[in-house]
């Protein structure tokens, strides 16, 4: 039997993972023993000594996406572009360069920090990359632009089934270019699928393997694709054949990844690699979310989108704020991007608890919470088996209904460095909790936390110290209320994130549990911190040494 003795180190141990000087003793693929410092050692084939380092449980990611970033080097990142004339010149030139694609994809565009405030328009697209077929995306992956000849062959003008606001249009009716939530991701799967069949299957296979091999760097020992539509099944399948990282997802619809959710004879049978059956579901959106908020933080949102504007000395942000789909009524102002209505959601839920599926709900804004949690209630779905993701914007009575249905609370701290400083420019941190993950605790909801990347930071270290110092690059600190402790994040992010998935490690670091665990060459909490080995099934699977 191989064993492996760690000593010397600060250990995250068992499934509360409190911290404290001890030893750990893996053998094979299982821990076999731990203990604190002062215990006796047990004899072990080899030992590795770690003085000052801290050895955690390996990180598992419950919601992220790497079958869609492992497409970002077959396109172009837009992550550096200052400006829409800085985003079109790149274009230009990529239209140059590649002259054969069916596609040129553009990926993690970041208008909001733009003077304009706006992706490209239809008709500039095609000034830069005449007749070819374009697409931009936002970071976040809820919106794109397209250019005129993608247009034509999505069949947008005319698309049935969808929101007449998913396809924006100008005065006279005619489609920008713009696409949101439902037709933005119909237009994404569209784009993919005709430059795989361009490329060849077995070339994105082995991008999506290097980007799952990626992830080791991170100290991630489990990966969860929270949007994978029922056709890539199978490759999913292959790819979790190799265990390093573990691998799990679920599936949505195959008309794309915001469409409405797949019926339950459309998801495969059996585990979906290290975790059980799970669907997908979008019931708001991500900048047009659905929210509520009182009706004193209108004045705010208006004086937020002037002040903007003055700052970046142009009319988007106040244009932005003006298009919004404001409702007003009950002493409060409702943006309604709700993506169901209450009946169909729990007739949804109701398939996929028979169907016996596990469920997760995107749900951003409050309103969409409390949509999630009224229909989790009336289904009556078991606790524990369905997980609300995102809660960014929240509320007490909202987060006591959620905790009434048993679910699973995933959030991301660290959509906090990238749209934080829009949130606090408008006021609503006045009204509402941002990713309020304390809030969420003392209700009695079972913490997660996740990157939702490419739309968030990918770093659990990062993540980590964000959850609970929520500080941002500038030193400001976003209602450090919503803290966690040390102790929680780091179960968020490991044996409660393998707890929500029903995987391997929600007992951590202990006795009988799979040997996944995380090297750092210091406290995780420090900045400058860094991974230095992953181990799977007690073997190591990354190691900064090479």
């Amino acid at each position: 039997m191989a064993s492996t003795l760690f000593v010397g180190a600060t250990v995250w141990a068992g499934a509360d993972c409190r911290p404290h000087p001890g030893w750990l003793l893996v053998a094979d693929d299982r821990i076999a023993a731990a203990g604190m410092a002062d215990e006796p050692l047990p004899e072990a084939g080899n030992v590795l000594d770690l003085p000052g380092r801290h050895v955690l449980p390996g990180f598992v990611d419950a919601h992220e996406h790497p079958s869609l970033t492992a497409w970002v080097p077959r396109g172009t990142d837009g992550i550096g572009w200052p400006d829409l004339p800085a985003a079109l010149a790149a274009i230009r030139t990529a239209a140059a360069v590649d002259a054969g694609s069916p596609w040129l994809v553009f990926w993690n565009a970041l208008p909001h920090t733009w003077p304009e405030r706006r992706l490209p328009t239809a008709a500039e697209l095609d000034r830069v990359a005449p007749d070819r077929r374009v697409l931009v995306s936002v970071r976040d992956l809820h919106r794109v632009a397209v250019s005129p000849a993608a247009l034509a062959d999505l069949g947008l003008v005319a698309a049935a089934g969808w929101r007449r606001s998913d396809v924006v249009r100008d005065r006279r009716g005619r489609p920008t270019g713009e696409l949101w939530e439902h037709a933005c991701g119909a237009a994404v799967a569209r784009a993919l699928a005709q430059t795989e069949e361009y490329l060849g299957s077995q070339q994105i296979e082995t991008a999506l393997r290097a980007e799952l091999d990626r992830r080791l760097g991170y100290g991630y020992t489990h990966v969860h694709d929270a949007y994978v539509p029922p056709e890539q099944h199978e490759r999913m399948v292959r790819l979790a054949a190799d265990e390093a990282p573990r691998l799990s997802w679920a599936i949505g619809s195959g008309a794309g990844i915001f469409a409405p959710g797949a019926g339950p004879a459309e998801f495969p049978d059996g585990r979906y690699g290290a975790a059980g059956r799970e669907a997908k579901l979008f019931l708001d959106g991500g900048e047009r979310c659905a929210l509520r908020l009182p009706l004193a933080a209108l004045g705010g949102l208006a004086w937020g989108a002037v002040r903007e504007s003055m700052a970046v000395s142009g009319w988007g942000p106040l244009r932005e704020t003006i298009g919004r789909r404001v409702r007003f009524g009950g002493g409060g102002l409702e943006l309604r991007y709700l993506r169901y209505d209450d009946r169909t959601l729990i007739d949804v839920l109701a398939g996929y608890a028979q169907a016996g599926l596990r469920v997760r709900l995107h749900a951003v804004g409050n309103l969409a919470v409390r949509q999630a949690a009224q229909a989790l209630r009336t289904v009556g779905l078991p606790a524990g088996t369905a997980t609300v993701d995102h809660l960014a914007l929240l509320d007490p009575a909202t987060v006591d209904a959620l905790a009434a249905c048993g679910a699973w609370a995933c959030y991301q701290p660290g959509f906090l460095a990238s749209f934080a400083r829009t949130l606090l420019a408008a006021g609503i941190d006045r009204y509402a909790a941002v990713f309020g993950g304390r809030l969420l605790q003392d209700a009695g909801l079972r913490l997660v936390l996740s990157s939702d990347h490419p739309g968030g930071v990918l770093d659990p270290l990062q993540i980590l110290r964000l959850a609970v110092h929520r500080r941002l690059l500038d030193g400001t600190v976003i209602q450090p209320e919503q803290a966690i402790s040390r102790a929680d994040a780091v179960r968020a992010h490991t044996t409660e994130a393998a707890a929500s998935l029903d995987a391997p490690g929600a007992g951590g670091l202990a006795p009988g549990q799979p040997a996944d665990l995380v090297i750092c060459d210091g406290d995780p909490f420090e900045p400058g911190t860094a991974v230095t080995q992953t181990w799977i099934g007690g073997r190591v699977a990354w190691s900064a040494d090479g």
